[in-house]
């Protein structure tokens, strides 16, 4: 006997229906009874008001930046001033977030210039932005200008 064009196409038909139903009962089967989900502790200092938490410190007290900056300073926070009123200001991050902080009687103000290449040199203590390609600096922030 010999299968027609149509005969052959049927079966291959009826094939390709055959592997799509198995592969979609596996499929269903494989599925987590439970959809995977997320637990944010909204407990967590951060989410609080605790002056210290903004500062993203370790639970040991570590910012990650010991090493960098002399003397143990620590990144806090970063924004936009959007209200200034004797010893408060608040501060909006780039998210949107507002903060409230009193100035101490005696902030260390510092402003950040453009410099040239001949800035840098052995011993200075910098932070990196990388760049696109792998090895290469996009920004240099100096930190500490003297070694």
């Amino acid at each position: 006997m010999r299968l027609t064009r149509e005969v052959k196409f049927g079966l291959w038909a009826v094939v390709a229906i055959g592997a799509a139903l198995a592969a979609f009962l596996v499929g269903g089967m494989l599925k987590p009874e439970e959809p995977p989900y997320y637990v944010f502790d909204l407990d967590a200092p951060a989410y609080g008001s605790d002056l210290e938490a903004l500062a993203a410190m370790s639970p040991g007290g570590f910012t990650g930046f010991e090493d960098l900056i002399p003397g143990g300073s620590r990144t806090v926070l970063g924004g936009r001033i959007v209200e200034l009123s004797g010893e408060d200001m608040t501060l909006e991050t780039p998210a949107g977030a507002k903060t409230q902080l009193r100035l101490l009687d005696t902030p260390r103000l510092t402003r950040l210039e453009s410099g040239g290449r001949e800035l840098l040199q052995a011993g200075v203590s910098v932070i990196v932005k990388l760049g696109e390609t792998e090895g290469e600096a996009a920004a240099v922030l100096i930190v500490s200008p003297q070694p």
